[in-house]
């Protein structure tokens, strides 16, 4: 066995294959067009591969697509070395060959390969079917909470500050406090971007509208968000709450918001920086996410990672 790169013409094959595992509202037709959309978005186009472990003969046995996404190693000194890591998505095997140990065998060897770039960091990918299947390549698990709010009337509040649609993604992002650990993974505007691509698709299939905003703004806290998958759901892709009164106002933001655009609940992932703002937000409600499990495998001997290493919904591929 061994790993190839895909060519279009086999990505299209792919496509066509993996529609009954991730097609959900959308017909072919449809699926075929998003994968295409998908990998037509300048952050895919620079950053996406996809892989095919094959048999001698050239067989596809399993396949899977890479992300490259930014990381950072912070030094004692407080400085940030920047590096690649690399998103896994859409492992998949056809029915008929699995339980031979294609996926895991992809896995090996992927790793093997990521490891060769000379700035590798980790890969990251998000399980659907548990932990146990990537642990055997060396992925650890990460906690996984959401957080919950139903949508509510109103206007944004006095401190709120709504970000256009068209606003600067980039400016948004500066924003953000990076995170205060000796490793962390964070995506830049046009990944952040690729996921309100993902929302411009899948509004034609739901009973909602777009988001009017891209986020809010309160002192010196920000918040990111969308309309992202399949879901009439407005999930919220970074948020760094300096304060409880400024994580309220924002996620009440958040809340009306989705209630403009006819959404049925605000989605947050839980991250260590602001967990301990989210009790005291009124009708929120923590609950063990579904699917979508972290999990971190190092591509280097030396790197440090934390037990909470933050892995907010913006890093999802």
């Amino acid at each position: 066995m061994h790993l190839v790169e895909a060519t279009d013409e086999q990505k299209a094959q792919r496509d066509a294959l993996t529609y009954s595992e991730w097609g959900k509202r959308l017909t072919l037709e449809g699926y075929l067009s998003r994968e295409q959309r998908l990998r037509a978005h300048p952050w895919a186009h620079s950053d996406m591969r996809t892989w095919l472990l094959c048999d001698a003969d050239g067989g596809v046995l399993a396949s899977c697509e890479t992300f490259r996404t930014p990381s950072f190693l912070r030094a004692t000194t407080g400085a940030l070395a920047p590096g690649d890591s690399f998103a896994i998505a859409s492992v998949f095997t056809e029915e008929r060959l699995r339980g031979r140990g294609y996926a895991t065998r992809l896995m090996e060897l992927l790793a093997a390969e990521l490891e060769r770039q000379p700035r590798a960091h980790a890969a990251l990918l998000f399980s659907d079917v548990g932990p146990r299947l990537y642990a055997r390549t060396g992925y650890q698990e990460l906690p996984a909470w959401d957080w919950h709010l139903s949508p509510t009337p109103g206007e944004p509040g006095e401190h709120v500050h709504l970000l256009p649609p068209g606003d600067d993604i980039s400016r948004a992002l500066d924003r953000l406090r990076r995170p205060d650990s000796p490793f962390f993974f964070w995506p830049t505007p046009a990944q952040i971007d690729w996921h309100l691509e993902r929302g411009r698709i899948y509004v034609e299939h739901l009973d909602c509208a777009l988001p009017a905003t891209l986020g809010a703004t309160a002192g010196a806290s920000t918040i990111l968000w969308g309309l992202v998958g399949r879901d009439a759901e407005l999930t919220v892709l970074m948020l760094d709450a300096r304060s409880q009164d400024e994580a309220h106002e924002l996620l009440g933001a958040a809340r009306r918001e989705a209630h403009r655009s006819g959404l049925s609940r605000v989605v947050l992932w839980e991250e260590p920086t602001h967990a301990p703002f989210l009790p005291n937000v009124e009708g929120a409600t923590r609950v063990a996410r579904d699917g979508s499990l972290p999990m971190v495998r190092p591509l280097r001997p030396d790197l440090p990672l934390a037990p909470l290493l933050p892995v907010p919904r913006g890093l999802w591929v």
